[in-house]
């Protein structure tokens, strides 16, 4: 087995009609009568917007509930395709992704098997919330929708999951678990060998590979992350130098608009390489998309050899 980690965003699912993150939020707008504009607003905000809208509809505590219950009821219906069997083939001990369904689960087991297997049973945040595969560790870090509460999807949500990614991260969890009163944070335990709690560990103990995702820039959870990495990195901060390389997968013909290049030259500013030498046909058909897939888990198994 390698010793690298993956992080897959919902561009692997948008090989299948009907999969994809719009057609979920064009269900929600038609079941609740409402107009969803995440063109000119950034979705955090857009969900806020389209939770008070049904809150002061329905005058329900249980509004949120319900809203992420009908998000996961939807997504329960993507299923693996042939890159998710090809992600779930690799000798990779850590897969990380931002989608909340069990696709690449179910390239293995059974989704009626599977538990939380983190340290703490988060109802609401990810940062040790994973399922643990044989020797894989599947971390589904902005939730699964085995929880539907789990899903990261407000401001509120991502503001309050950032704190307690930060204090796992930089200052040290607090949690009833005893196991948890004396742990040092991750920046102070590098140095030592032992138990990895969170996908977090990831990114500043193995390299990285990330592709199949976005990455806006209202993703303020994995931009702080990548951002402290970077201050560790650079003013050694932490107890043992920090080695490992993060590689983002950008396909060719999206990579010189003017948004991606600002986006490019963020990363190169955090320490990330970012790869662009695949899809240049990507916008052009599924198959194109699919042998961009294919072409950039090649590229990881070459460079983890």
């Amino acid at each position: 087995m390698g010793d690298y980690a993956l992080l897959v965003g919902n561009g692997i699912n948008n090989l299948a009609d009907g999969n994809s993150w719009f057609d979920v939020l064009q269900s929600l707008g038609l079941k609740y009568h409402i107009t969803i504009d995440t063109n000119n607003k950034p979705f955090p905000l857009a969900y806020e917007e389209i939770y008070f809208t049904i809150l002061k509809a329905q005058q329900s505590k249980n509004t949120e509930r319900k809203i992420k219950g009908f998000i996961a009821d939807k997504i329960q219906t993507i299923t693996s395709n042939d890159i998710h069997q090809h992600i779930m083939a690799l000798d990779c001990p850590n897969i990380m992704t931002t989608n909340y369904d069990l696709a690449l689960e179910t390239c293995l087991v059974n989704a009626s098997a599977l538990k939380n297997d983190g340290i703490i049973k988060e109802q609401k945040y990810s940062v040790f919330r994973h399922h643990q595969i044989n020797d894989k560790r599947l971390w589904h870090i902005h939730g699964d929708i085995t929880v539907a509460n789990s899903i990261t999807l407000g401001y509120e949500h991502y503001s309050g999951y950032l704190q307690a990614m930060r204090n796992y991260t930089a200052t040290g969890s607090s949690y009833a678990k005893e196991e948890f009163n004396t742990l040092k944070p991750l920046i102070r335990r590098l140095a030592t060998p032992g138990k990895e709690y969170s996908w977090i560990d990831n990114f500043f103990r193995r390299n990285v590979y990330i592709f199949g995702l976005t990455l806006d820039f209202v993703e303020i959870d994995l931009w702080w992350l990548l951002t402290y990495r970077e201050r560790c990195r650079l003013l050694k901060n932490s107890d043992k130098e920090i080695t490992n390389r993060v590689v983002y997968y950008i396909p060719a013909c999206f990579a010189e608009d003017e948004k991606s290049t600002a986006k490019i030259a963020l990363l190169d500013s955090v320490g990330v390489t970012v790869n662009k030498q695949f899809g240049q046909y990507f916008k052009r058909s599924k198959d194109d998309e699919k042998a961009y897939y294919v072409a950039v888990i090649a590229d990881i198994q070459k460079a983890e050899k």
